[in-house]
C-alpha cells in the first residue's frame, strides 16, 4: 500500500508541468521588442521569461496557429499540447500613432529655417499618413532630405520615429506649400447704387496663386466705392466691379458753387450727365440755359472757376 502511495504522489509530481502550462492566452499586446513565453503561456513557471520570438513592428499584429505554438512549447519543455487545430493566439505591438498634422508641424518647422512660412499652409499628398511608434517609446520626429521646389511650392522629405532611433522606418513625405494671403470680403450681398462702408467687410484668407491682378487686397480699395453689379458675400472682389458712388444723377437739379478769396455765388443747375465725386460734368444753368462744366464735389453740388482760377482740386487731379 505504501509503495502504491508513493507511485501515486510521483505521478502527480510529472503531470504538475503540465497543469500550470495548459492555458494558452489568446491575445497578446506586447510594449516590448521580443515576445516571452510567459506573454503567451500562463503560469509558465521558470520559463516565463525565455524569449519566444520577436514582436511585431509598431502598428502591426501577427497570428500564430496551433501547430507553431505545440512547437514553441516544445522547445521551451512547456508540456502543452493543442485541444484543437483551432487554437492560435494574436499578438499585438502596443503602439502610439503619429498623424498628418504632426508630421506636417514638424515638416513646416524645418523648412520655416530656409525661408518664410507665416502665411503657408502644407498639403499633403498623403492626408492620411500616419506613423507608428513603439508605446513606451518618444514620438519626436526626424526630417532629413528636404526639397523645396521655391517655383511651384512642393516639397519632399524623409520622416521617422522616434528620432535617432536606427531602427526607426523611414518614409518619404511629399506635399506642397500653399501661401495665403489675407483678403477684403463683403459679408452680406451689396447692389448697384449702395455706398460700400467699413461695417460691410469681413476678410478671409486664399491660396495666394488665385488673387488676380485686379484683386482687391486692401479693405481701403472698396470703401466708399459702389459696385457696378450685384456683389454676392464672401468672395475676393474685383476692381472693375467697383466705381466711385454717383453723387449727382442726369436730369437732376444742382446746386453750382462758386468759390473764390473774395467771392461767393450759388446758383442751380440741371446735370446733364451722372457724376462721381470729383467727376467733371456739363451742367445747364436754368435761368440763362448755358452749358458748363463743373466738378461734383457733394450730392447735388458742382462747383465751377472763373476764368484763370485755380482749378478746383479735383477736376485738377481728372
Amino acid at each position: 500500500m505504501t509503495r502504491i502511495l508513493a507511485l501515486a504522489f510521483a505521478a502527480v509530481l510529472a503531470l504538475a508541468p503540465s497543469a500550470l502550462a495548459q492555458s494558452l492566452k489568446p491575445a497578446v499586446t506586447i510594449d516590448a521588442a521580443v515576445v516571452h513565453i510567459g506573454d503567451v503561456f500562463a503560469d509558465a513557471g521558470a520559463h516565463a521569461g525565455d524569449p519566444l520570438v520577436a514582436a511585431p513592428p509598431p502598428g502591426t499584429r501577427i497570428t500564430y496557429g496551433a501547430d507553431w505554438l505545440a512547437a514553441a512549447a516544445r522547445e521551451h519543455n512547456l508540456d502543452w499540447r493543442p485541444r484543437s487545430a483551432y487554437d492560435q493566439v494574436m499578438i499585438v505591438r502596443a503602439t502610439r500613432v503619429i498623424d498628418s498634422d504632426a508630421v506636417k508641424r514638424q515638416l513646416l518647422q524645418e523648412i520655416a529655417a530656409r525661408e518664410p512660412v507665416d502665411d503657408a499652409e502644407l498639403q499633403l499628398d498623403n492626408p492620411g499618413l500616419s506613423l507608428f511608434v513603439p508605446a513606451n517609446a518618444a514620438t519626436d520626429l526626424a526630417v532629413d532630405g528636404l526639397t523645396i521646389d521655391n517655383r511651384t511650392g512642393h516639397i519632399s522629405a524623409y520622416v521617422s520615429a522616434p528620432a535617432g532611433d536606427p531602427t526607426a522606418e523611414r518614409r518619404r513625405v511629399t506635399g506642397r506649400l500653399v501661401f495665403r494671403v489675407t483678403l477684403p470680403v463683403l459679408n452680406h450681398a451689396i447692389g448697384p447704387g449702395a455706398v460700400i462702408a467699413p461695417g460691410d467687410l469681413d476678410t478671409i484668407k486664399v491660396a495666394r496663386e488665385r488673387v488676380g491682378v485686379d484683386t482687391a487686397t486692401d479693405g481701403q480699395q472698396i470703401i466708399g466705392k459702389s459696385p457696378r453689379r450685384p456683389l454676392a458675400a464672401g468672395i475676393p472682389v474685383r476692381l472693375g466691379d467697383l466705381a466711385l458712388p454717383i453723387l449727382v444723377h442726369k436730369g437732376q437739379l444742382v446746386s453750382i458753387e462758386l468759390h473764390t478769396s473774395s467771392l461767393e455765388l450759388t446758383a442751380q443747375g440741371t446735370a446733364l450727365e451722372d457724376g462721381a465725386n470729383g467727376a467733371l460734368v456739363r451742367i445747364a444753368n436754368t435761368k440763362s440755359n448755358r452749358v458748363i462744366d463743373a466738378t461734383v464735389t457733394a450730392p447735388g453740388t458742382v462747383a465751377v472757376s472763373l476764368p484763370g482760377s485755380p482749378v478746383p482740386p479735383q477736376t485738377a487731379a481728372r
